[in-house]
């Protein structure tokens, strides 16, 4: 089936045919989307908060957008305890508007072995305020990855770790928004997705969507992110 994807250049979104991810996208039901393949160039008009270059790169493995783990973090007060923030925080502008429900889907290859470095989705409005899915080192274990759902309001934070694993080095996350609930999942296959729960945050409105890679406020080896694509489609997955 023919398949047509909005990417936005030059600030417009223009639709683009895309013959590898209409194989890959048979749903007929869809109604916007908003995609990167990272084919040698950005896709979408990312705007990145703290940018750093070295950290970062489009074709460093073909068609990835690498993100470098480095020490950085935006969990709670990270001023206040001196902490580095984090860098290479690469997001979109919410294209739906404010009353609009979506899912966002992201594919990325990272192993954390070290407590903090982790990889995933974010929609964001700043460094206090925020909802992160992410796949990172088992710290509360001391061993092994899970998989955690953290939000973030006022610089006040909720946590949930779930689906423990062991060395997969390759995830799929999904975060699906209803008005101010988020349901977050997960697959091991990019086919067949579980839902591991839903949490309120925020109103409803997240001013940008994106990804993220980051060590936290700890010194620890600094490993790579490989994300395969950004997905943001509506309406939200069923």
């Amino acid at each position: 089936m023919v398949r047509y994807m909005p990417l936005l250049l030059g600030g417009v979104f223009a639709l683009v045919f895309s013959p590898s991810f209409a194989a890959r996208q048979p749903d007929a039901a869809l109604k916007f989307l908003a995609y990167d393949g990272f084919d040698g160039k950005s896709g979408l008009n990312w705007k990145v908060v703290r940018p750093d270059p070295t950290h970062a790169a489009i074709g460093k493995r073909p068609n990835r957008l690498t993100l470098t783990t480095q020490q950085g973090t935006i969990h709670r007060d990270e001023r206040a305890r001196g902490d580095r923030p984090a860098r290479n925080i690469y997001l979109i502008d919410n294209p739906l508007g404010p009353s609009a429900d979506w899912t966002v889907t992201t594919c990325v290859s990272i192993v954390p072995v070290q407590p903090y470095q982790q990889a995933g989705l974010i929609c964001y409005d700043d460094d206090d305020n925020y909802a992160k899915l992410s796949y990172t080192f088992n710290h509360p274990a001391n061993m092994g990855q899970v998989f955690s759902f953290l939000t973030e309001t006022a610089g006040q934070s909720k946590i949930n770790h779930f689906a423990p694993s062991n060395g997969l080095g390759k995830v799929w996350l999904r975060l699906t928004k209803r008005g101010n609930k988020y349901e977050y999942g997960v697959s091991e296959n990019g086919d067949s997705y579980k839902s591991y729960g839903v949490a309120a945050w925020g109103d409803g409105a997240p001013s940008r969507i994106g990804l993220i890679a980051k060590n936290g406020g700890t010194v620890v080896p600094e490993i790579d992110a490989d994300f395969e694509f950004f997905e943001l489609r509506s309406p939200p997955q069923p």
